[in-house]
């Protein structure tokens, strides 16, 4: 009997990416295409996404497009249905955005509360996590709060992704006390009503001494991607090239992370990877890619934002 390729729900398709014993994942993926030809309202000279609602209608990106507020905006997209065409890009506007470099963003489970980065006045470093939050899905977001010194530190804390239930947010810092020039570090919390507790770092199984950057924790807290953003060092040993996507995975809540695995060259090329996100249902991977060269000090290259299918393998019948 031949293997037989169907597109799993969201847990088949970790449990494939990640099979319990640590074998060879068991999975692959399908041809990437060019969000160009997908979603043109994406302009990837200046945007990419970030994080979609968990009901699939809003996608965050991150713009410098002409009419922003500052270096960087968060911007929306919205579409009626899971299948309807996305609409146009929409700024969150003054109360959110700053002059500064706002962004990225990752939205809770119930799309009432929004986490992102911004080095505006008031923090406590270079760039700090902030959030917002609306009373429903229809209102405007509310003036941003920052999260304290208990997560942001006199250094840059440059990312953060939420996880699905809101107890848990991972912070992408170049704070001291990590392995590496940046880290990825969490905080938990009990309920949604519990104060947050002071920032983990993850330890030297997912971070190395190069740079981890971007998390994403998939709906069911047990696959975490990120990028090995290389800024003023070079990346991770084991790549494909520039900086990479890679991936790790936990038994469960309570389990430490095993050690991470590159994403292998159907997504991972020559260029630097970034900004994996999985879409709400588990069959799509977004990535963007950057072909040029990035030091601390210019930026001079192309940009593009990427989706491919993940596909995951079922063998009925491994002994055929």
């Amino acid at each position: 009997m031949n293997a037989t390729r169907i597109i799993l729900s969201f847990m088949c398709v970790v449990t494939a990416i990640f099979p319990a014993s640590g074998a060879k994942a068991d999975f692959t993926f399908g041809v990437p295409v060019n969000l160009r030809t997908v979603i043109p309202a994406i302009d990837p000279a200046h945007e990419s996404p970030y994080c979609f609602s968990n009901d699939g209608l809003e996608m965050y990106v991150v713009s410098d497009g002409p009419g922003g507020l500052g270096d960087y905006d968060i911007c929306v997209l919205k579409r009626d249905s899971i299948n309807g065409v996305w609409g146009p890009l929409e700024n969150l506007g003054p109360t959110i955005n700053s002059p500064g470099a706002d962004g990225p963003a990752s939205i809770s489970g119930d799309g009432l509360t929004l986490y992102f980065a911004s080095p505006r006045p008031g923090g406590h470093g270079n760039g700090d996590i902030w959030m917002t939050t609306r009373a429903t899905k229809d209102d405007a977001w509310g003036p941003p709060v920052n999260m304290g010194a208990k997560i942001n530190s006199p250094s840059y804390d440059n990312g953060c992704w939420i996880s699905l239930d809101d107890l848990e947010l991972y912070v992408a810092s170049l704070r001291s006390g990590g392995y590496g020039q940046g880290d990825i570090w969490v905080t938990r919390r009990a309920t949604t009503n519990d104060a947050w507790g002071d920032l983990v770092n993850l330890g030297p199984t997912v971070n190395s001494p190069y740079n981890e950057n971007e998390p994403y924790v998939s709906p069911d807290d047990l696959l975490l991607l990120f990028n090995d953003w290389p800024y003023q060092q070079t990346t991770r040993p084991g790549g494909c090239g520039g900086a990479d996507i890679w991936m790790a995975r936990r038994a469960d809540r309570s389990a430490p992370w095993q050690a991470p695995v590159n994403l292998g060259p159907e997504i991972n090329g020559a260029g630097h990877e970034g900004a994996a996100r999985i879409s709400p249902d588990g069959s799509m991977l977004y990535f963007f890619v950057f072909s040029g060269t990035w030091t601390a000090t210019s930026v001079d290259g192309t940009w593009e934002n990427w989706q491919a299918p993940i596909l995951p393998v079922v063998d009925f019948n491994a002994d055929e």
